[in-house]
């Protein structure tokens, strides 16, 4: 048989009927390494074999494992529960929120309907600085005048009145406001047009007259007058 030194590989031809069952001692001539030199295994395959699996059952250790899941479980419910409550919540201020905001976007868009349907709206939406413009009429051209009649102070004011809708329009009384420096009103008369309806694209003049205006009037406004200053002059 062919045996091999462990230390240099040096490869020798060695009987098989030196090698006793316990062994023989071999030095190597080589490198000096000696070792014990035995005859070989045999080897035998085995055909696998399905070997019984014992499975040591802890009842302790299956009550936690049991409380575990179940407690993963109801964690993930109660989770699952939560995020349902809080978009409910969501929608339900949505729904708030736009309920609140619908009216307030309606006033911005559509100030001519809110005045049509509440006319004291008006007043609001002046403070605001915003015109209103429910009659379907402009007042444009608008000219002031000062005079001295008889030794009197005259201030004459005159403008035109134009239909700019699609429809017939009555014109309403008109609302003179005399105003100071600081834009406060110091007196203000209504007039009222006398004029029939205009047709679309029409226009009518009209003209006023007030003899001694405050002396701090500064500037005039025109506009339609409401209904509780028909018929009224006032001098704050």
């Amino acid at each position: 048989m062919i045996v091999a030194c462990p230390s240099c590989a040096t490869r020798y031809d060695l009987p098989g009927s030196r090698i006793s069952g316990s062994g023989i001692m071999v030095r190597c001539a080589a490198c000096g390494h000696s070792w014990i030199e035995s005859r070989d295994v045999e080897v035998i395959d085995v055909a696998a074999r399905s070997l019984p699996i014992t499975i040591d059952v802890n009842p302790s250790a299956d009550r936690e494992i049991k409380r575990l899941v179940d407690a993963s479980r109801a964690a993930q419910e109660a989770f699952e529960a939560g995020r349902r409550e809080r978009r409910r919540r969501r929608r339900g201020w949505a729904v708030f929120a736009a309920g609140i905001a619908a009216p307030i976007v309606l006033a911005a868009l559509f100030p001519e309907t809110v005045v049509r349907a509440a006319p004291a709206a008006a007043q609001f939406y002046e403070g605001a600085g915003v015109a209103v413009n429910i009659y379907g009429l402009e007042i444009r051209g608008v000219e002031e005048k000062h005079m001295i009649v008889d030794g009197t102070r005259v201030l004459a004011i005159k403008g035109n009145i134009i239909n700019i809708s699609g429809s017939d329009r009555k014109v309403p009384s008109l609302r003179f406001i005399l105003r100071d420096g600081e834009a406060k009103d110091v007196y203000a008369w209504t007039v009222d047009s006398g004029v029939r309806p205009l047709r679309p694209g029409e226009m009518t003049n009209f003209t006023t007259r007030v003899a001694s205006p405050p002396e701090g009037a500064e500037a005039v406004q025109i506009r339609f007058a409401r209904i509780g200053e028909i018929g009224s002059n006032a001098i704050p």
